[in-house]
């Protein structure tokens, strides 16, 4: 019985960050200004301090300022559509059909893949200001005017997205089996093969420090490549992790270990963090929250905060909670930040706060799924759900 209940825990921790709601068909945004947060507790307060600009999950530029939010709809998506920006263009794809979308004045071109069976897009980039679109069976195609060509045909099955170079492409095939893809002639060849541990597909960063690349194939399989090169080295630094920590193990990273002053911080779903130095084996501090961890953010000044079901957790350098704030929000989705604010995005909108001055709390009401991706783009900030494409902008 005790097994059955556990396996029932494992099946519902892990759909934790899936949608449960439902969105209508057709919607359209709206802004709606109301106070949030009016019961805010602060349960662990120290004193003020200066957050810094995040550099994890990705760089925000600090010069980035949006004092009221303008949520526009730009274009349907699904679940599986990629976005990139490239040349004032905004690159689409849905289904079988790419759309290059002007920035300044919102033309729009459709361009038709010639897909298999199965078969989507799994990466769009630019390489010699010419746009590429990769598919699962590491199909190449580019844009050439109004028209798409087909470059390469590799035929090898990938699930997780490429690795982009600035001449090369790595590819991590479904079986394990790693690729380098060289782009001025679409000449494939096979670098190295690595096993595959269990775990669930994620989106993650590709995070570095001064000597390595890291990435996560799943949840639980750690990539570690040469920062130059990108030859893969075979080590166990998630294995020697699990070996030497106190907690309960992490087996469910929420996105790639980040580095910082020579450690990496490691943070799993269920709620266990770690700073640890894969070289000297030492785990700097360890925590467990006994929460879900659904979002993260990371400052150059050291401050790790963390988005829960209920909280909102900021964290120093050393491990402390410096302030704890209970958001009662309904399905949260993710975190991002502008200055000194934290957005918390959730399935009815976006709520802000400053972390130093509560009596300035809005809320901008708009209809959001799971699976949110967050773009940074000069002045504006971009948003993909399940359902659609939006622009934030003051």
């Amino acid at each position: 019985m005790k097994k059955i209940k556990f396996l029932i825990f494992l099946l519902v921790l892990s759909s934790c960050n899936q949608y449960l709601g439902t969105v209508d068909p057709d919607y359209t945004p709206t802004n709606e200004i109301t106070n949030i947060f009016s019961d805010l507790k602060i349960e662990n307060y120290i004193s003020e301090f200066e957050l810094g600009d995040i550099i994890f999950p990705k760089f925000v530029n600090s010069s980035l300022n949006i004092n009221n939010l303008d949520i526009e709809k730009i274009i349907n998506t699904n679940k599986n559509s990629v976005v990139n920006f490239a040349n004032e263009k905004i690159i689409v794809s849905k289904d079988k059909t790419l759309y290059l979308i002007d920035k300044n004045n919102q033309k729009e071109i459709e361009y038709k893949l010639n897909l298999k069976k199965d078969e989507e897009t799994i990466g769009i980039f630019e390489f010699n200001e010419v746009i590429h679109i990769l598919t699962n069976r590491s199909r190449i195609f580019i844009i050439d005017g109004q028209n798409l060509i087909e470059k390469a045909d590799h035929s090898i099955f990938i699930n997780t997205n490429p690795i982009i170079l600035d001449k090369n492409l790595i590819l991590l095939s479904f079986f394990g089996d790693i690729y380098d893809v060289k782009l001025d002639d679409y000449s494939i060849s096979k670098k190295d093969n690595f096993i595959i541990k269990s775990g669930i597909s994620i989106k993650s960063n590709i995070h570095e420090d001064n000597t390595t690349s890291y990435y996560l194939f799943n949840t639980g399989t750690l990539l570690t490549f040469d920062k130059n090169n990108y030859d893969y080295f075979n080590n166990y630094i998630l294995e020697d992790l699990n070996i030497l920590t106190s907690l309960s193990g992490f087996s469910e990273l929420i996105d790639t270990p980040f580095s910082h002053n020579d450690y990496l911080y490691f943070l799993d779903r269920s709620g266990n963090i770690a700073v640890y130095n894969p070289i000297s084996s030492d785990i700097l501090w360890e925590l467990g929250i006994n929460d879900t961890i659904l979002s993260y953010l990371f400052s150059n000044n050291g401050y790790l905060i963390l988005m829960t079901v209920n909280e909102i957790l900021i964290l120093s350098n050393n491990g402390n909670i410096v302030n704890s704030y209970s958001h009662n929000k309904e399905l949260p989705i993710t975190i991002f930040n502008i200055e000194e604010s934290i957005y918390l995005i959730s399935e009815e909108g976006i709520s802000k706060f400053n972390l130093n001055d509560k009596g300035k709390d809005i809320f901008y009401k708009n209809k959001f799924t799971s699976n949110l991706e967050i773009y940074f783009q000069e002045k504006n900030i971009y948003l993909k759900d399940n359902k659609s494409l939006f622009k934030i902008s003051e």
